[in-house]
């Protein structure tokens, strides 16, 4: 009967190290506070910061086209009204037109540089995992629950600032 106890003990408490260390990371948190993000981030806003302000310039200049035309098509000859119409109507188009170019050329250059910071943040995650025993990391977007003591978010943090 002893023996039979200690054997269930033995494999009982065998099946508990089997579930190894694991912890889990909060991956919204790197992605938006690890240097590797805030370097992306920058890196957007000083390539696309000038096509932006160019853009919000044209559509206040519409905005004043259309506001202008509002006011004076009451004395405008109907040439003039023509002529107008059509300068903001191709002012529109260019602003659509701009628009949908900076929208794609934006996307295609967040998902490059996400797809670079991903692969930065996975590296130090293996790394970290590995270097300190780990069986299991996890993103937070697959647990359920999940105490603070096993929240290794911060430690991931100061190694991508190293």
């Amino acid at each position: 009967m002893k023996l039979t106890t200690l054997i269930l003990l033995a494999l009982f408490s065998a099946g508990v190290n089997a579930a190894g260390k694991t912890a889990f990371i909060n991956s919204k948190i790197l992605l938006e506070e690890s240097p590797q993000a805030i370097a992306a981030n920058s890196e957007l806003q000083q390539q696309f910061g000038d096509r932006e302000q160019s853009l919000r310039k044209l559509a206040q200049d519409i905005q004043q086209m259309e506001k202008t035309y509002k006011t004076d098509s009451a004395v405008m000859s109907d040439e003039q009204k023509k002529k107008a119409e059509d300068n903001i109507i191709q002012k529109k188009r260019r602003f659509q037109f701009e628009q949908q170019s900076l929208k794609e050329d934006l996307q295609a250059k967040q998902k490059e540089l996400i797809r670079k910071v991903q692969v930065s943040i996975k590296a130090i995650i293996q790394a970290y995992g590995s270097d300190n025993g780990y069986d299991f990391i996890f993103t937070d977007a697959s647990i359920a629950y999940a105490s603070d003591s096993v929240n290794i978010t911060e430690q991931i943090l100061n190694e991508l600032k190293k």
